[in-house]
Formats: C-alpha cells, sequence, structure tokens
C-alpha cells in the first residue's frame, strides 16, 4: 500500500516534467507543408470587357483595368497578355492575328506587331478638355484606323495604330461613340443625344444629319454603301438608304433595353444591349426578332464581333453565340 502511494507521487511528480519534455521536442519537428499556388482564372468574375476582336479563330478581348485575353483556338482555351497599362480599355481593332491596336482612357493606347507578346504604348491626340477617353476604333476599306473621342475628336492612323493625326480641329461638347465606313473616304459617326455626322471627303469636313431622336447612339455599320443602321439608348433604331445622307427610325415594338453595338453578318442585323437583350432583323429592317443572348443570363452585352455563322460578344461576360446556342468562356452565368 505504502510503495503503491509511493508510486502515484512519483507519477505525480514526473507527470508536468514529461509533458515538458514532450512539448519541447514538438517544438523542435520541422513540418513540411507543400506549397500550392492557385492561379486565377483567365476570365474572372470581376471582369468587365468592353470590346471584341475577332480574326478567324483568334479572339482578343479588352477591358477595365488593362485586362486583355486573347484565344487561339476560338474560346476554348484563353491566355491573359501583360501590357504595363492599367488604365481601363475602350476598344480594339485587329487587322489580322498579330496586329492589333487598343484605345483606353486619357488618350492612351497600345499596339502590337506580333499577336500581343509585346505591346508598345501610344499617345492619341485627344482634346485638353475633358477625360480623353477614346471610345472606339474601326478600320476602314483601306485597312487604316479611326478612332473616336469625346469633345468632337476624330482622328486617324495609316501605320497600323503607331501614330495618329486629329482629323476634327474644333473643340466641341459632343462624345463620338462609334463610326463606320460606306466606302473608301466616306463614313458616319454617332454620339450623344442624337447626334449623327457624315463625311465624303476622307474626314476633312463633316456633315450633321438630322435623326430627330434625343438618346445616345452607340454604334454604327454599313452593309454595303447605301445600306446602314444605327443603334442606342431606350431601344432607338436608325436606318438608311442612301449612304447615309437621311436616317429613318425604325420602330420595333416592345423593344425598351438599352442598344449598345449593332453588327451585320451576312445575312441579318444583329444588336445586343442590356439585360442580355439580343435583336435581329432582316437586311430590309421590316422584320425584327427580341431575345436574349441566353435566356437563362441577364448580363448586359456591349461589344460584337461576327464569327462563322455567329458572333462572339462581351460585356458582363464573354461568350459565342450561334443558330441560338450560347457557349460562355469563363466562370460567370448572371
Amino acid at each position: 500500500m505504502a510503495q503503491q502511494s509511493m508510486t502515484s507521487r512519483m507519477w505525480a511528480i514526473l507527470s508536468p516534467v514529461l509533458v515538458v519534455v514532450a512539448l519541447t521536442a514538438l517544438s523542435r519537428v520541422r513540418l513540411e507543408v507543400p506549397r500550392v499556388i492557385i492561379e486565377p482564372p483567365v476570365i474572372e468574375t470581376r471582369d468587365r470587357f468592353m470590346s471584341v476582336a475577332v480574326v478567324g479563330d483568334v479572339f482578343w478581348a479588352v477591358g477595365k483595368d488593362g485586362k486583355i485575353i486573347r484565344s487561339e483556338d476560338a474560346g476554348k482555351t484563353w491566355v491573359r497578355q501583360t501590357t504595363g497599362l492599367h488604365t481601363n480599355f475602350q476598344s480594339i481593332a485587329a487587322w489580322d492575328d498579330q496586329k492589333a491596336v487598343v484605345v483606353a482612357n486619357e488618350g492612351k493606347g497600345l499596339v502590337t506587331a506580333d499577336g500581343g507578346q509585346t505591346w508598345q504604348a501610344i499617345t492619341l491626340p485627344v482634346s485638353e478638355m475633358g477625360s480623353g477617353k477614346v471610345l472606339r476604333v474601326r478600320l476602314d476599306p483601306q485597312g487604316r484606323a479611326w478612332a473616336v473621342s469625346e469633345i468632337n475628336v476624330i482622328m486617324r492612323s495609316a501605320d497600323f495604330g503607331k501614330t495618329w493625326e486629329r482629323l476634327t480641329q474644333v473643340d466641341d461638347d459632343v462624345a463620338w461613340n462609334d463610326i463606320a465606313f460606306t466606302g473608301e473616304g466616306t463614313a458616319c459617326v454617332v454620339g450623344e443625344f442624337g447626334r449623327l455626322a457624315c463625311s465624303a471627303d476622307d474626314g476633312v469636313t463633316w456633315e450633321p444629319r438630322p435623326t430627330n431622336v434625343e438618346p445616345s447612339l452607340m454604334s454604327i455599320v454599313f452593309r454595303d454603301s447605301q445600306h446602314g443602321l444605327a443603334v442606342g439608348l431606350s431601344g432607338i433604331v436608325l436606318a438608311t438608304d442612301d449612304g447615309g445622307a437621311n436616317w429613318r427610325q425604325v420602330q420595333v415594338a416592345a423593344l425598351e433595353r438599352h442598344l449598345f453595338d449593332v453588327i451585320w453578318t451576312g445575312a441579318r442585323w444583329v444588336a445586343v444591349g442590356d439585360k442580355g437583350v439580343l435583336l435581329t432583323g432582316d437586311a430590309d429592317t421590316a422584320h425584327w426578332e427580341i431575345g436574349r443572348v441566353n435566356p437563362a443570363d441577364f448580363a448586359w452585352h456591349i461589344a460584337l464581333a461576327r464569327h462563322g455563322e455567329g458572333f462572339v460578344t462581351v460585356g458582363l461576360n464573354v461568350g459565342r453565340w450561334e443558330a441560338g446556342q450560347w457557349e460562355l468562356f469563363g466562370p460567370r452565368l448572371r
């Protein structure tokens, strides 16, 4: 009995010591934890894309915070391109799968001649007034780049976007949103408050065209030298049958959504806009259908580019539409 009591007392004394020894030993053990690097997806839920360019199966998309992504397999896989410029990109145009130009805020821009492996910074001749936001860049039939901006700025480049000349010399309180071409030396621009102007002398002079609408016009395109379409806020649709000399409003029943971009696919007019709206019309602008890019998706779409028998569109997400089927690129579905 005495021996058992002695043993108990010894364990009572030794137990704290053994605990300290064990903890000391454990503190000297190095635990090797594997290092795991998680790469963010190329297309993220926070992205906002403003423009897209398509050349064959090569897609470029540009957007906020200086983001440029590129796919060489029709959207199956994407790579983010590094530019060193972190402003918001507004528009991109591409001559081929190697040469492209991007325009941005504050009169900034980029050009590439190697498919985006490297980008060269450029400066565009924006007005000293305003924010210098360059809103759209397009290519004319001769392969020259034209860009439009705030404060009545229309500019042109003949060397793949490296240098630019301003064509409109007078500052005015109008932001031009888009430009389209009816042929060599003829073009029309659309902008705020229903304003529209055309040039027949390669941009030397611009003649206003009455539209009799107040909402801003956001996009314009011609399917040939005579027939064009312009779309804008509040579902405005304008058409011309005489090369832009006169414009008439096209009434599309039940269309209330803003329209941001329009293209001619070779068979139909296609426009996209707010809340996922998809507007399609025949060549004569007589018959129209209103739907959504994706019936389960209310994301806004701000830019279009034709691809095959369908189109690629960007905005709150990036995807491809053809024959009523929507293929989403990236993680977002809203």
